[in-house]
């Protein structure tokens, strides 16, 4: 038989002193040092084709050391809070509740926004910055829909008010500052653009290059502060999108609603744009959709008769009549000389099975695999990876953690890694304990 002879450390044993209690501690330290640390980072409106337009050598070198897939299935409507807190939550919109970024609610009675912060528009699911806060995992979060909220009466560790003017490498900074403490696991990060440059010159203007260039250039900022801090191999590192972006024509294709019903049967439209949600006058559900019907490049129906696909019908924030247009169409309640004031020529918010409304997606790190591509998974995924990632009981959701593991390395599943390292540290650590434990006896 191999025998250790190991030379234990004799110590006074002091008075109230546990070996139980040290064993507890220690076991929690080690399990903390073993867990990975995540950063989840969006960039609106980044379509997944962006990357094939112009050179982006970061998006490449990230690909490379990492894993990737030819799109995200995102989730409808393709607009940027019910995608941004389906990400959050791994819920669909029907069961968030945050189904547009403009919302009527015949319960309260009252409108939504994109400013609000009333918890009671939130509540419909848990994004993961409160799962791993009521985990105890130390989480912050540089602008997302719903960070500002005290939801179930619980901010995030650290918080930003949104600001769009804070300078991207700012928010950079800050959030590999926040990873750079040794109790903090979970940090989330939001960066406006190319959304508000694909909104201003469509997504096939020579002008998005540069824009394009611009976030390639961030992500490379990026990866600099992570491996300044000691954190570009350790850190778990998700960068993707909330949905696409089309281009649009505010002259030629829009449908101008007052041109076919009046305000004797269409109460409010609640949104315009890609989509529109109809409160019809009381009783007028089914006039409404039959005074529209026929119209080209619309879709317009009863509440119940949303397609199943679209996971949206069955919350009570989606108007009685909903119509959605065809790729690049608008439907407003204004005439296009006034929409042309606007000078939009990009839009999202369309079908999410339309190839353009579709995001990007790459993760890097010690749980990735690398060098790989593969399926799409849906953004409803998310949530669950998350989690899994940090080791915490996500909330009910309805994700797959089953597409999601696509993306992880066989190391990583197979429990290889920092967690067998400090395991073997550990049972090291315990036996000598066990040998030390018969002076004090």
């Amino acid at each position: 038989m191999l025998q250790m002879n190991l030379i234990p450390v004799i110590l006074p044993k002091p008075r109230g002193f546990s070996w139980s209690s040290t064993l507890c501690f220690l076991c929690l330290v080690c399990s903390s040092a073993a867990r990975s640390k995540v950063l989840l980072v969006s960039m609106d409106g980044f379509q997944h084709d962006y990357l094939s337009k112009t050179d982006t050598p970061n998006f490449d070198s990230m690909i490379s050391a990492g894993v990737t897939m030819p799109y995200v299935n995102n989730s409808f409507i393709t607009a940027t809070f019910p995608s941004h807190y389906t990400m959050a939550t791994g819920l669909f919109s029907e069961s968030h509740g945050i189904v547009s970024n403009a919302m009527y609610d015949p319960v309260f009675d009252s409108t939504f926004s994109k400013k609000n912060r009333e918890p009671r528009w939130w509540d419909g699911g848990e994004p993961i910055w409160i799962t791993a806060t009521k985990a105890n995992r130390k989480t912050g979060v540089y602008f997302w829909p719903g960070s500002e909220v005290a939801i179930q009466g619980i901010h995030p560790a650290e918080w930003r008010p949104y600001e769009e003017k804070v300078p991207l490498e700012d928010r950079v900074r800050t959030v590999v500052s926040w990873l750079s403490r040794d109790d903090f696991e979970l940090a989330i990060m939001y960066f406006n653009e190319p959304d508000t440059s694909g909104h201003k010159w469509g997504p096939d203007h020579q002008e998005m290059l540069p824009v394009i260039r611009r976030m390639d250039r961030l992500l490379g900022f990026l990866m600099e502060e992570l491996e300044r801090a000691g954190l570009k191999d350790t850190v778990n590192f998700i960068l993707t999108s909330d949905h696409g972006m089309t281009t649009i024509d505010l002259k030629n294709k829009v449908v101008e609603v007052p041109k076919y019903v009046d305000r004797s049967v269409l109460h409010t439209m609640v949104t315009q744009g890609a989509t529109s949600m109809m409160r019809p006058q009381p009783g007028k559900a089914a006039e409404l959709v039959k005074a529209l019907s026929g119209i080209d490049h619309i879709h317009v129906m009863l509440k119940k008769d949303i397609p199943e696909r679209f996971h949206l019908k069955n919350n009570r924030r989606v108007m009685d009549v909903f119509a959605y247009g065809d790729e690049g169409w608008t439907i407003s309640e204004w005439n296009a000389t006034v929409l042309q004031r606007f000078g939009n020529k990009g839009n999202h918010g369309y079908d999410n099975t339309l190839d353009s409304m579709k995001p990007f997606f790459i993760a890097q790190g010690p749980a990735f695999k690398q060098g790989a591509s593969v399926e799409p998974i849906q953004n409803v995924d998310i949530y669950p990876l998350v989690c899994f990632l940090l080791e915490i009981e996500p909330s009910a959701n309805n994700g797959s953690l089953t597409r999601a593991k696509l993306l992880l390395n066989d190391k990583y599943l197979n429990g290889a890694g920092l967690k067998t390292d400090c395991n073997f540290a550990f049972v090291t650590l315990l036996a000598f304990i066990v040998i030390d434990i018969r002076f004090f006896i």
